[in-house]
């Protein structure tokens, strides 16, 4: 299980951006059960497209969220939350 940093958000379009610990950066939207924020710890298949669950480290608690970019760099994460 990956875990990443959440580095980016966008709280009007639900999409938050994460930098996975082997260095890449995606991005995911929210779906439902959980607020996220920068600086949280997140856990699971970092690298997901499509529905996935995750894990806020800190909460210890899972929440549904959408990969929307596979590993990628920061810039182009940067174009589809639309910070």
């Amino acid at each position: 299980m990956q875990q990443g940093t959440v580095v980016v958000m966008n709280l009007r379009r639900g999409m938050f951006v994460v930098q996975i610990d082997e260095g890449d950066f995606a991005v995911f939207e929210l779906l439902a059960g959980i607020d996220v924020a920068v600086g949280d710890r997140i856990a699971g298949d970092l690298e997901a497209l499509g529905r996935e669950e995750l894990q806020h480290v800190g909460q210890r608690q899972r929440f549904a969220a959408y990969g929307q970019s596979g590993p990628s760099s920061l810039a182009a994460c940067m174009r589809l939350v639309g910070n």
